[in-house]
């Protein structure tokens, strides 16, 4: 698309316009991260459920592999032939932006900031106090209901144990390695204690992610998270082959005493 000023005429709409786009942001971001931490093959599940034809059309693009010079020249003619304006075109071009972001691999972040550029600054602003502060009470709400679950792990696990020994400061140092999609896949099968030990470890943003991971995977095999156990117990010990970590975490390895 070209951002000139003929455009930026043709794309202009009331401020009440601009903030019904907010949401659509929301879910793009959401499709951001789920593509980071799933792959891109993730978004199929999105793709039968999506009731925006013009999202539905470009997520198809992307799963069949099509490269994104193609998607971007495909959705750009769709946008050229439908002669849109004001609102309508708006939409569509956050939604092109915003799927040649998640194609790219970029950061949520980085998408974030390209497609809230659409808008005007005060409608922007919005977006932080209308969902990015909801999502730290979603993450506030979660870790309460997480904290007054006693229910113990369904098959006991000795992942639980290994990060029951470690200080936080060792958590913090194995979580920089482990990927965030083993850890989600981890969880199913630790204790509410355990689990909260590591939300509380993570700074915010990490724990944002980490529980969207865990909505987005929904329920998990007990194949894929002895596998995701057993990967992450891997990374545990490579590190502490690197750093040993205090006799309290790993046990008394020295001569027995006489």
């Amino acid at each position: 698309m070209n951002y000139d000023w003929a455009f930026a005429r043709r794309i202009r709409c009331s401020r009440e316009d601009q903030r019904q786009c907010l949401h659509l942001i929301s879910e793009i971001l959401l499709l951001t991260k789920k593509a980071r931490s799933l792959g891109l093959l993730s978004l199929i599940e999105t793709i039968e459920s999506c009731p925006n034809r013009f999202l539905q059309k470009g997520l198809q693009l992307i799963v069949d592999g099509e490269k994104p010079h193609s998607v971007r020249e495909i959705l750009e003619i769709s946008i050229m032939a439908g002669g849109f304006r004001g609102r309508e075109l708006l939409e569509r071009c956050i939604i092109l932006e915003g799927l040649m972001g998640i194609q790219a691999g970029l950061n949520p972040k980085s998408i974030r900031e390209l497609l809230l550029s659409f808008l005007a600054e005060e409608v922007a602003q919005a977006y932080e106090t209308e969902f990015e502060h909801g999502n730290d009470g979603d993450l506030d709400g979660f870790l309460k209901n997480l904290e007054q679950s006693q229910s113990p792990s369904p098959v006991p696990s000795s992942l639980s144990l290994l990060f029951s020994k470690l200080s936080d400061e060792e958590i913090r140092q194995c979580l920089k390695e482990i990927s965030t999609l083993d850890l989600a896949k981890a969880l199913k099968n630790m204790n509410a204690k355990t689990q909260m030990r590591i939300f509380n470890t993570l700074p915010k943003p990490g724990a944002l992610f980490l529980r969207e991971t865990l909505e987005q995977i929904g329920r998990v095999p007990p194949s894929a998270v002895a596998e995701a156990q057993e990967r992450i117990e891997a990374v545990m010990g490579d590190i502490r082959r690197r750093t040993p970590l205090p006799k309290t975490a790993v046990g008394h390895t020295g001569p027995t005493p006489a």
